[in-house]
């Protein structure tokens, strides 16, 4: 239309950001090695762990029930639920900061603090439970 009624990108369609419908092959091949990353970073703390003799809970239950990336169908990979859509699911890339970098990070460091607190906790309780141990065997 045109004239002072001529319609606006914002009006004829919503977002002036138009997302395309799929993912390009790009940004596929950076989702797979985003999942891949956390796939090695769950194995590096679980070997540790493991080589200490200790055992966390929640990589334990992460290791059981999540499926590495190899393990995932592509509709796991790229698209996630969604109660409105049409099939109940939509692209992985329509979700709202899907590859910020500092999300994964901070989560990371907080895994990280989590387990150093935790082997602190055990090293501090571990010299009260061999010298109780000691006294109960002299009695």
């Amino acid at each position: 239309m045109l004239g002072p009624f001529r319609i606006t990108n914002v009006l004829s369609g919503g977002l002036l950001w138009k997302i395309p419908w799929r993912l390009s092959k790009f940004q596929k091949r950076r989702h797979r090695e985003r999942l891949r990353a956390v796939d090695d970073v769950v194995a590096t703390v679980s070997s540790a762990m493991a080589a200490t003799g200790q055992t966390v809970e929640a990589v334990e239950r992460w290791k059981a029930e999540m499926p590495t990336e190899q393990e995932m169908q592509p509709r796991d990979k790229y698209t996630i639920f969604d109660r409105k859509a049409k099939r109940y699911r939509k692209g992985i890339h329509k979700l709202p900061k899907w590859t910020r970098r500092q999300m994964a990070l901070s989560a990371l460091n907080d895994l990280k603090q989590r387990l150093t607190r935790l082997c602190t906790l055990r090293r501090e309780a571990e010299p009260a439970s061999i010298t109780a141990a000691a006294g109960d065997s002299d009695a």
